[in-house]
């Protein structure tokens, strides 16, 4: 059985509210439970793209499962960004291998283009599977991520995307994980084909959004949040998936409460990435909704209906 950690950010925002800022969001989700019982999805689980919008990636995975002490791997980085360096150290452990990585002299996502926000680092499976492990959060140039996995066999690359909580890989790889030069521990090394998107995920809605006016100390994650809430939206989340759509919503606004007050930075932090989790499940369940309902349109129509 495979299995991660949910991403940092995300489990924070669950987990640490405190104060008047969790008795709102509990207030939030307990309506729009009772009115559309929305299902939080896994990445693992997210409907995956058309193929023919997609592109092959060769990726290096590795197996882990002899190491005994602390190994160090290298991050290599590609031509978007030239310059960058990251590694990742690897700790094993009887049922979890734990990974601590670092990345310095990256760029903000967004000077890679108008589509992206914000890094994301990702296991890649022995069978091409892409498991989001969460958000590179850059201070400055540099970044830092822990996380941890129950497999011992795995490949990692780091993407820029629209918003920490995408359920698949698009083509703007930044880095791709590789065995240390020098490195004196033999780890096996095979190669498998990942999957990527063509684009990021909701490329025409990004592009349809129109900017914010934001003030240059607020939390990058709010803006995630308005950008995976314009990409739910733009894939028909209001109507397919309204609960959860409106509970992303409401917490983005709280989001901007929080910062318009001055709240703290971690509970403003939280609430967003709350948000763009929560609009990701909604953006999921209007994908799914939205098949099955145009499947027993199908179904049902009389013989010769075109």
């Amino acid at each position: 059985m495979l299995s991660f950690s949910m991403p940092r950010q995300a489990m924070a925002g669950r987990r640490t509210m405190t104060g008047k800022s969790a008795s709102v969001l509990a207030g939030i989700v307990w309506f729009a439970s009772m009115a559309a019982s929305p299902v939080h999805v896994r990445s693992s689980t997210s409907p995956r793209a058309d193929l023919s919008k997609t592109t092959p990636l060769r990726v290096r995975v590795m197996d882990y499962g002899t190491i005994a002490a602390p190994l160090t791997i290298v991050f290599r980085y590609t031509p978007l960004v030239p310059g960058a360096a990251g590694q990742a150290e690897i700790l094993p452990g009887p049922t979890w291998w734990k990974l601590n990585a670092d990345f310095r002299n990256l760029p903000p996502a967004s000077e890679l283009g108008s589509e992206y926000l914000t890094y994301v680092l990702w296991c890649i499976t022995p069978e091409g599977r892409s498991l989001n492990l969460g958000e590179v959060e850059l201070t400055g140039t540099g970044g830092h991520l822990n996380t941890k996995l129950n497999m011992r066999r795995f490949g990692l690359i780091v993407t820029a995307e629209p918003y920490l909580a995408v359920s698949q890989p698009n083509k703007a790889v930044v880095f791709e994980a590789d065995v240390a030069p020098g490195s004196g521990t033999a780890v096996p090394v095979a190669h498998v084909t990942c999957e990527l998107l063509s684009a990021p995920i909701g490329t025409a809605a990004i592009h349809a959004d129109s900017p914010h006016a934001t003030d240059p100390a607020e939390p990058l994650v709010i803006e995630e949040a308005r950008r995976a809430i314009a990409v739910a939206r733009a894939e028909g989340a209001e109507e397919y998936a309204p609960g959860t759509f409106s509970t992303a919503e409401r917490l983005l606004h709280l989001a901007e409460d929080q910062q318009a007050r001055g709240a703290r930075r971690k509970d403003i932090v939280d609430t967003g990435s709350e948000a763009v989790f929560i609009a990701e499940d909604a953006r999921v369940l209007a994908v799914t909704r939205r098949k099955r309902a145009r499947e027993t349109s199908a179904a049902n129509a009389p013989e010769g209906t075109p």
